[in-house]
């Protein structure tokens, strides 16, 4: 199908989520850029996400195109996104937007995107600056990566905006959570890997972008709101299972993208990263203590030996 060659495809994955999806979809209707088609994956959700959000799509009056599509069980981050950039590319866009379900979007946010991302042929991934939802405070102001650690940082974290981040400018890694790419950048560095299922799948992609060359950059103008970690229980409450992924995921991270002594580094990293975790451990009840602890040694190893995918137990 020939497209315009600003068109994009704005990729959306629900788990569980529908009334957060349905607000999300809500706020893109009211978008000032509207050459783009939303492509919504449910990711095996049990809630009885997918009827409800057929429904919605069927039964509201929004002014763009929905596709919907379903998987029957949870595929991670990365596994879910792509199903539906497959099916946009297989639909001819050239730009694809991923952006979190739980995410409220401004009027201008698409349109800022791509202004930025058609004035120049290297420019790969761009992002948006990114709120706590109904607030003034930012969540995402664009990512460092440290190459020796895996782990990551977003600047302005929590601080209140007073214009400080307003400059464009190139980063280590855009977020998942509002990122949108051109359709050359997925030829030359593929998929993203879908085997680390939940965290660092697109800072590994990001690394591998720009080892290609690819600038990342952060567009202040392009604002979104985020509904912080629901789905791992808040960002001051991560369950046992997500902590397993903050461990073992920045390891495998170094030692698929950076050099050995990287790798070296990384290993003492995580092993202080799973001390932390330790020391937090004596504050929670006998129950979750035990379920932790087993979950941390579990990641270590499991990082290792590269041991990937959803966790099994």
């Amino acid at each position: 199908m020939d497209r315009n060659k600003t068109s994009v495809a704005i990729i959306i994955v629900n788990w569980n989520g529908y009334k957060d999806t349905s607000e999300c979809l809500a706020s893109i209707g009211k978008l000032s850029y509207n050459d783009f088609k939303v492509f919504i994956v449910d990711n095996g959700s049990s809630d009885n996400s997918y009827h409800l959000l057929k429904t919605f799509i069927t039964q509201t009056s929004l002014d763009y195109a929905v596709e919907l599509l379903k998987s029957n069980e949870n595929l991670g981050f990365a596994g879910g996104n792509n199903i539906a950039i497959k099916q946009a590319l297989n639909q001819g866009f050239e730009y694809f937007w991923m952006l979190n379900n739980d995410t409220v979007v401004d009027p201008k946010a698409l349109l800022y995107l791509v202004e930025e991302i058609s004035k120049n042929k290297n420019i790969g991934i761009v992002g948006s600056k990114i709120y706590y939802y109904n607030s003034d405070t930012i969540w995402y102001a664009g990512g460092l990566v440290n190459k020796m650690t895996g782990f990551t940082k977003h600047i302005g974290n929590k601080q209140i905006d007073t214009g400080q981040f307003n400059n464009i400018k190139l980063v280590d890694y855009i977020t998942g959570c509002s990122l949108l790419f051109r359709k050359e950048l997925l030829d030359e560095i593929g998929f993203m890997m879908e085997d680390y299922f939940l965290y660092c799948e697109e800072v590994d992609w990001n690394i591998r972008a720009s080892k290609f060359g690819w600038k990342l950059v952060y567009i202040p103008k392009s604002v979104v709101y985020h509904k912080v970690s629901k789905s791992s229980g808040g960002a001051l409450n991560l369950s046992p299972e997500v902590t397993y992924y903050y461990i073992r995921n920045p390891f495998v991270t170094i030692k698929r993208t950076q050099n050995k002594f990287a790798v070296f580094i990384a290993f003492w990293g995580m092993l202080f990263n799973g001390v932390k975790k330790f020391l937090k451990i004596f504050i929670m009840n006998e129950e979750q203590k035990i379920k932790r602890i087993e979950l941390i040694l579990k990641a270590m190893k499991d990082a290792l030996f590269v041991n990937m995918g959803m966790l099994k137990r």
